[in-house]
């Protein structure tokens, strides 16, 4: 009886001795995809950035628009390459819902903006 005893109090001290090393394990993988996502996010911004930043240059007449349509090519799939690493992180949402939730309602935008009703009144009446 007594070993049994022994042995249940044993068991129980090394399982609360060992539950914040397994939590403690969790929470840095946790942290290191937090910041891979982070990095990813970075990149992200940093390659639209450069997008905006060509087509910039292709503007003012800094690129000719050979070089700006292969520029333009080379940063597209670096940032769509970007954006299938966020999403296989598991830190993306499909661009849609991100879309939608970002655009303001018609009514809202109407409610914010008086000068935009009568053009989104004619919008909806045709």
């Amino acid at each position: 009886m007594e070993f049994l005893v022994v042995l249940v109090v044993l068991v129980v001290v090394v399982a609360v001795l060992i539950m914040p090393l397994r939590r403690g394990a969790s929470e840095r993988a946790e942290a290191r995809e937090s910041a891979e996502l982070r990095e990813l996010e970075a990149e992200r911004a940093s390659r639209y950035a450069e997008i905006r930043d060509a087509e910039l240059d292709f503007r003012t007449g800094k690129l000719s628009e050979k070089d700006y349509r292969t520029v333009d090519r080379a940063l597209r799939a670096e940032a769509v390459d970007i954006l299938r690493r966020i999403d296989n992180a598991g830190g993306g949402r499909p661009a849609s819902s991100r879309e939608a939730e970002e655009a303001p309602e018609p009514e809202l935008a109407a409610e914010e903006e008086p000068e935009l009703r009568p053009a989104l009144r004619a919008e909806h009446e045709s």
